[in-house]
């Protein structure tokens, strides 16, 4: 029985026409080449957030829609903090709940649900009450669920990166829903690194930016270019045999098929 797939790409941060890039990063050709890939088998594709570079303008929102128009694919979208959730609802027609951008997406053997953590002028993410009810009711019919979210719900580190994840109320009032239900994992942005983590009976995942990546020297935060990637998350019938794996596209010629090992 086929398996339901479905691919995440997290913090594109493209910018507008016209817009200045940061440095030696190429976000619109990762995404391009990120969500060609992923359409290929892919179930649903879903990117969790910061769509846009900085404030979510107008004219970001543009370049943004520019990519996406390349792709004869529809891509669920996630609002971050470098998005402005109300424009990105009204531009791209989504429909959210409470003025939140929070929907259910059915799948073959499952669903996904996508929550609004972002909170405007706010680095970090956070889920009002009224957010974790409808999700608890969501989950309550027992169908295998992906949830994806732009801010983790685990800490990655010390306080300086408390900005970087759910708010301490937040963590654990998502905790308490989560272990109740049959979720295959929470799935994240935000973090521009690769980090997995058990949740509340279930296993939290950060996906990769395909604009740009952190990682640590030291005791110091350092960046690099991103590259064209994504995390790809699969399960068959009843939600029974997940997976978890990072994809990325290479052009390098020495990726050359295997017929037989």
């Amino acid at each position: 029985m086929p398996r339901t797939v479905v691919a995440q790409i997290s913090d594109p941060h493209i910018p507008g026409p016209g817009d200045e890039l940061f440095e030696a990063s190429d976000p619109v050709g990762n995404l391009g080449k990120a969500l060609r890939h992923a359409a290929q088998k892919s179930t649903a594709i879903v990117i969790t957030g910061d769509c846009v570079a900085r404030a979510g303008t107008e004219n970001e929102y543009r370049g943004f829609a520019d990519v996406l128009n390349g792709v004869d694919r529809d891509v669920l979208l996630c609002a971050g903090n470098h998005d402005e959730s109300q424009r990105l609802q009204s531009t791209f027609s989504l429909e959210g709940r409470n003025g939140r951008l929070d929907y259910i997406r059915p799948l073959p053997d499952g669903q996904l649900i996508v929550m609004d953590s972002s909170r405007l002028g706010r680095g970090d993410g956070a889920l009002d009450d009224d957010q974790l009810n409808w999700l608890d009711n969501a989950l309550a019919g027992g169908i295998p669920t992906l949830i994806a979210m732009h801010h983790p719900c685990f800490a990655i580190g010390g306080p300086a990166l408390s900005s970087v994840r759910l708010d301490d109320e937040s963590i654990v009032g998502l905790a308490e829903v989560v272990q109740r239900h049959h979720v295959l994992a929470v799935v994240s942005g935000h973090a521009h690194m690769t980090i997995s983590a058990p949740f509340a009976g279930t296993t939290a995942y950060i996906c990769p930016s395909v604009a740009y990546e952190f990682t640590f020297r030291g005791r110091d935060l350092i960046y690099r270019p991103g590259l064209p990637q994504y995390m790809e998350y699969s399960w068959g019938a009843d939600g029974s045999a997940f997976m978890a794996r990072v994809v990325t596209v290479a052009d390098d010629p020495a990726w050359l098929l295997m017929e037989s090992f």
